[in-house]
């Protein structure tokens, strides 16, 4: 396909694109290049709070540890008791609180 015209191809193409030739670098605002050095990043308050309770889910709870591990000599002992009635009020307890919530 040949287009004919006055001008050359290239120019045609500028125009059909919206581009313009310019003379010379275009100046910069002296506003942008005072505050590049000037970033700074604020962290929303619900961000902090996530950031905080993510810390506390991943340090380990030594309580928690050492009655788990207490839990599992018992079992391999074959010394560990449930009390039918504890589980019981413990289903109940959770049924409930499922329900009001």
């Amino acid at each position: 396909m040949q287009i004919s015209g006055s001008g050359r191809s290239d120019q045609l193409a500028k125009i059909l694109l919206g581009t313009q030739e310019t003379k010379g670098p275009s100046p910069q605002p002296q506003s942008s290049q005072k505050e590049a050095g000037n970033d700074r990043v604020q962290i929303s308050d619900q961000a902090k709070e996530l950031q905080r309770i993510r810390a506390l889910g991943q340090t380990p709870d030594q309580e928690r540890a050492a009655r788990v591990e207490q839990i599992k000599n018992a079992l391999e002992h074959g010394t560990y008791d449930v009390s039918g009635r504890k589980v019981g009020d413990a289903l109940i307890k959770q049924v409930l609180t499922d329900a009001v919530l």
